[in-house]
């Protein structure tokens, strides 16, 4: 008997939901963002206007600068593929961080 199962394939068991501001550098902008979710290879951002896919950019958070690339964008989300992967500690800091939007968490 074959079992009938969906299967996500956005679901990571590493990914931990956050509400961190940030700052990301397109080009020669910065731009305030949200951090939503994150894990040691990737972030999923609130972003005021869409990016393109395959897009550079930096993440500012914590104090360190993290280099990304756009992995893919859809109405004012986009989701980040880190070009160096997170430390245990900084994931650990960005999922138990406490800022202005804590509360809403």
């Amino acid at each position: 008997m074959m079992m009938q199962q969906t299967f996500n394939r956005r679901f990571s068991p590493n990914r931990r939901r956050t509400r961190v501001g940030a700052l990301l550098h397109v080009d020669d902008t910065v731009v305030p963002v949200v951090i939503m979710d994150v894990s040691f290879d990737g972030m999923k951002l609130s972003v005021p206007e869409d990016l393109s896919q395959g897009t550079a950019v930096s993440v500012e958070i914590l104090q360190e600068t993290i280099p990304a690339i756009v992995h893919w964008s859809k109405t004012r989300f986009a989701g980040l593929h880190l070009l160096r992967r997170l430390d245990r500690d900084t994931l650990v800091a960005l999922e138990n961080a406490h800022d202005d939007l804590a509360e809403f968490r």
